[in-house]
């Protein structure tokens, strides 16, 4: 059982979705259809299970239960899900044999929160990590120079983190630098040499420095930068591929966040009872406008992600019992923040109207009860204006 679980892990987590294919759901059909000895059951992928007591158990059953509360920013929270609770666990297991891993996913996927959430909940003791941002003009020099700064000098030539900790250098944007005229990135060969040899060289005194303890987490995204990165370098990887979030997954997420707002402060009943309705529409929202506003050479930035549908509950938690005494104008501060967030990035009047009358029918339809056709009417809207 173990021996399948590993294999398809290796195997099956680089495969993602490509125009229309998904080739992760093909390789679990296949693996269904021909592996016959040990048999995954018939409900999901096999992508959905994990080890237990020598049986498959689906990784719904693995996930934590987490208190949020609204003093904490949503940044600095993971909320475990089915989805992520296979990818943690395997990036866990590889951290603790010193195995490193890439993350490869488009943007605002939740490639770097993950990453964030599971370094920060590694034990202290044990683990220390230093987070680095790579851009176009990140050259060897600059990678290593931010390298350096975690380091102290042990004995002779090595350098390694304070004490006994193993280091985790968090690179993001791994495939940012800027190629040179032979289509190579100087950054991608220093970290290449370190991983190959354990060592780089001092450029004052062209001495070799043996770095000790330290081990690479990484995340780029495939259509940015230089697509690719030196496949002599990523051999060394577990490579993942992050999918977006599915609906459910998002449910839990932003559920969680919500609750911990105003469930845990003193909002009437009636407001409270109206947050799961404001969930479900924030969520058809953004589908639709993902939907609508496709990107193209003169919107480029038409790109809506997780990052955006945050930013409409981000506003959502600055309510204050005080201010909001009924369900109503929690709602319109949705629809505000809704089109502070995906209005304000539309270019023309037509795009505009056209989601004004989606957000107007979304609003009539998820909550009919309420009257918001004045914010909406095409002759003097009433503005909304929190």
């Amino acid at each position: 059982y173990w021996f399948i679980f590993c294999f398809t892990s290796a195997c099956g987590f680089c495969l993602t979705e490509v125009d229309g294919v998904d080739y992760r759901k093909s390789f679990s059909d296949w693996w269904k259809g021909e592996m016959k000895t040990i048999k995954y059951p018939s409900k999901g992928t096999i992508f959905d299970y994990f080890v237990k007591d020598s049986k498959f158990e689906e990784w719904a059953s693995a996930v934590d239960e987490i208190e949020y509360s609204s003093e904490t920013p949503m940044g600095e929270v993971t909320v475990p899900t089915s989805e992520t609770a296979a990818m943690t666990y395997i990036k866990k297991s590889l951290i603790r044999k010193n195995h490193s891993i890439m993350l490869i996913g488009l943007a605002g996927c939740g490639k770097t929160q993950s990453c964030l959430g599971l370094l920060r909940s590694l034990p202290p003791d044990e683990f220390t990590f230093y987070a680095m941002n790579m851009s176009y003009y990140t050259d060897s020099s600059l990678l290593q120079a931010m390298m350096e700064n975690p380091l102290e000098k042990k004995a002779g030539k090595l350098f390694a983190p304070p004490g006994k900790l193993q280091l985790i250098y968090f690179i993001d944007d791994l495939n940012m630098p800027a190629l040179d005229k032979y289509n190579t990135q100087s950054a991608i060969e220093l970290m290449k040499e370190k991983q190959d040899y354990s060592h780089w060289w001092d450029r004052g005194k062209i001495t070799v420095k043996d770095i000790g303890n330290t081990q690479y987490m990484c995340c780029m995204n495939p259509t940015a930068g230089s697509f690719i990165v030196n496949p002599r370098l990523q051999r060394h990887f577990w490579t993942c591929a992050v999918p977006f979030p599915g609906q459910g997954a998002l449910q839990t997420i932003y559920s969680t966040f919500m609750k911990g707002h105003f469930d845990r402060l003193s909002f009437k009943a009636t407001v409270q009872e109206s947050v799961s309705g404001v969930i479900k529409a924030a969520l058809s929202l953004h589908s639709n406008v993902v939907g609508s506003f496709r990107k193209t050479a003169s919107n480029f930035h038409y790109e809506f992600n997780i990052r955006h549908m945050s930013g409409v509950f981000a506003g959502l938690l600055a309510a204050k019992p005080t201010e909001f005494a009924d369900a109503e104008k929690l709602v319109l501060l949705w629809i505000h923040e809704s089109e502070r967030v995906y209005g304000d990035r539309l270019v023309c009047v037509a795009d505009l109207k056209k989601y004004r009358s989606l957000a107007g029918e979304l609003s009539k339809k998820m909550f009919g009860k309420f009257n918001f056709q004045k914010y909406f009417q095409d002759k003097n809207p009433e503005p909304l204006v929190f």
